[in-house]
């Protein structure tokens, strides 16, 4: 597999200052081409009115009595600056302000005057070998009783490149300041920039270590504060679950340690001779296999959970339809026997049929586990409702027992995983402090929430919300 390469921040930045500038130059390059074409068209428009004076003169006065060269030393009244020429309908010059006529060539074939002779407006741009410099001209028709002559009017481009070199001049010192103040200001917002991203990547070195106490401080950036605070928040979470997964590492090994210390003890005193009396043998074969249906529920327990909280949903779930009514009498009757030994009713509150599409078997897993919860905390010659109902857009599976109630301070940890509210009564009832961790599991995978409600000396509700479709 290919490396990827890695560039740094500075140069992305010093790239994105380096597009800026040439952008800067361009922009400054385009508008003095669009100040250079406004001047060549302004002056091209004053070209043709001038040539176009000049023609209607002629087309409704005659040619002046003093002679064809009067025509063009009329440019001196307008504007020494402008040159004009008499072209007649075979493109011979007739006149011209700047040169002798005789010693010029023959016109016809310029562009412009080609264009004057159909009728047209000419205009070009380009060297005059006569007077060596570039210049503007256009070319108008005069209509004379010899046919079709033309009034071209021409002048020098020096004028407005000197202009434009004298804005130019004015732009070059303000584009340069403009360069060396973003070139300072962005090694300034790099070094703004760049420590913050330092500190962070510290910090995340430190959180990669387990040190989580040490937080982020606050930056004056807006976006880098924002990620400071998510660091911090995701240290916040991970030390909360560092603590979990030491907490789930003693519980567990607690958990497991009491069972096999017991059937191991247990074991001993039989290998030492307890077998050979019957009463004792009998007693202690018991407690062994006691243990052992606690420690396989343990590891049961824990396969479950590990499933539901690592294997794809598509593994953990088999979904389809089912009547919610009838997963809860079905709930109820595996847990009706347990009830019975302590006289305990078990009544069903569910208007069927309320169809939902859910995992059969693991949502029936999950009430059960409320149920044989309910039936371990709730004394004898009490009652345990479950109760199924509406609510918004949810299907509710309510649990409610007559037990002790639990204090509310235990609320928000009474789903994690072996924790219990009272640890020597769950540890006599034979709890694995499992099956409530795994009630909520199964809500998650089925997109839906457990809730608790109690008050001490009044029992306990516990809840399933499940989304129920509109």
């Amino acid at each position: 597999m290919q490396a990827t390469r890695k560039y740094s921040l500075w140069l992305y930045y010093m790239l994105s200052v380096a597009i800026l500038l040439v952008a800067l130059l361009s922009v400054t390059l385009f508008v003095a081409d669009r100040f250079r074409t406004f001047f060549v068209d302004q002056q091209r428009i004053t070209l043709e009115v001038n040539a176009s004076t000049i023609a209607r003169d002629i087309e409704l006065n005659g040619f002046p009595a003093t002679g064809m060269a009067a025509v063009c030393n009329v440019s001196k009244r307008i504007d020494e600056t402008l040159r004009v020429s008499l072209i007649d309908t075979q493109g011979t010059v007739i006149c011209d302000s700047a040169a002798n006529p005789q010693y010029m060539e023959n016109h016809g074939s310029r562009p412009e005057v080609k264009k004057a002779l159909d009728g047209h407006t000419g205009s070009i741009i380009r060297f005059s070998r006569t007077v060596k410099a570039s210049l503007q001209y256009v070319a108008v028709p005069v209509y004379t009783n010899n046919g079709i002559w033309v009034v071209r009017a021409a002048r020098s481009l020096a004028a407005i490149d000197d202009l434009l070199q004298q804005v130019f001049q004015a732009l070059v010192p303000v584009t340069a300041m403009l360069i060396i103040a973003i070139f300072l200001l962005s090694i300034y917002v790099y070094r703004k920039i760049n420590s913050p991203l330092y500190e962070i990547r510290q910090g995340a070195e430190r959180f990669a270590r387990g040190e989580f106490q040490r937080k982020l401080p606050e930056y004056q950036v807006k976006e880098i504060s924002e990620l400071a605070h998510a660091m911090n928040q995701m240290a916040a979470k991970l030390d909360r679950l560092e603590n979990l997964r030491r907490e789930f590492v003693a519980n567990v090994s607690h958990e497991l340690k009491t069972p096999v210390t017991t059937i191991k003890g247990f074991t001993e005193t039989l290998i030492e001779g307890a077998r050979e009396n019957p009463e004792e043998l009998e007693r202690f074969l018991d407690i062994i296999l006691r243990q052992t249906g606690r420690l396989s529920n343990i590891i049961d327990d824990l396969l479950t959970l590990s499933k539901l909280e690592s294997a794809p949903l598509s593994e953990v779930l088999a979904l389809d339809w089912y009547d919610l009514c009838e997963i809860v009498e079905s709930s109820r009757d595996i847990c009706l026997s347990r009830a019975e030994k302590k006289n305990i009713a078990l009544t069903t509150e569910c208007s069927s049929p309320i169809r939902v599409k859910v995992d059969q078997s693991l949502l029936q897993q999950a009430v059960v586990n409320l149920i044989d919860n309910a039936i371990k905390y709730s004394p004898e010659n009490t009652t345990v409702r479950i109760a199924v109902q509406f609510e918004a857009r949810h299907v509710r599976i309510d649990v409610m027992d007559e037990g002790p109630g639990i204090m509310k301070e235990h609320f928000p940890r009474l789903f994690e995983r072996f924790y219990r509210a009272d640890k020597a009564r769950s540890r006599r009832l034979g709890g694995t402090g499992l099956g409530l961790a795994i009630v909520k599991h199964i809500a998650n995978v089925h997109q839906g929430e457990v809730g608790v409600s109690s008050d001490v000396g009044c029992g306990s509700t516990f809840s399933i919300l499940l989304p129920f479709p509109a």
